[in-house]
């Protein structure tokens, strides 16, 4: 005597407990996911031909970076590009800030005493330089921002690296000028 789906009988409810929200299961307990009804399940790829077994449009397998399975918060697109901004001011301050170098060093010269200050030759190319590479810092910090903006990559870190060396470029830059002017020297060393 052979059963049809329809007459076999339900299993029989398990004496357990169910386990609730956040609490462990009891040995031994197994979940049963309920049975669908009218569940299609998808068809099998076609195939080349039957004794081959390869499918007719075979997929290639693609790669997935570890950053693109971890969701991005959402504060590191807003802090990334005000944090951007933020040193976009800053660099048009220590741009402004190298090119007036001269003048700052004339007013510490005459609250000092100092006579008139006489800016060296190379004074401008020194101010120069710092200031074309403190652009260029934004630029590439910018540039590196974006680049792992677009793809939803965590970027906020972009622009503090760039801060810090900003300030870097901006201190050499600074020292190195001030160190060439032998008046400023001999007064330090008076001190």
């Amino acid at each position: 005597m052979s059963e049809t789906p329809d007459s076999v009988p339900p299993p029989a409810p398990d004496p357990r407990p169910r386990p609730q929200y956040g609490e462990l299961a009891p040995e031994g307990w197994t979940w049963q996911p309920p049975q669908e009804k009218d569940r299609v399940d998808p068809a099998p790829a076609p195939t080349v031909g039957a004794a081959s077994g390869t499918p007719l449009y075979a997929t290639t397998p693609t790669v997935q970076s570890a950053t693109a399975t971890r969701a991005v918060p959402g504060w590191d697109r807003p802090w990334t590009i005000g944090l951007l901004t933020f040193g976009l001011l800053a660099t048009v301050y220590g741009v402004f800030s190298l090119g007036g170098f001269p003048v700052a060093m004339q007013i510490f010269y005459t609250q000092e005493g100092l006579g008139t200050y006489t800016p060296g030759a190379s004074i401008g190319a020194i101010t120069t330089v710092g200031a074309i590479a403190l652009v260029f810092v934004w630029l590439a910090t910018a540039a590196v921002s974006v680049r792992l903006l677009v793809p939803h990559r965590r970027a906020f870190f972009v622009p503090i690296v760039g801060g810090a060396v900003s300030l870097v470029v901006l201190f050499a830059f600074t020292m190195a000028a001030l160190f060439i002017d032998p008046t400023l020297i001999e007064f330090l060393s008076r001190q």
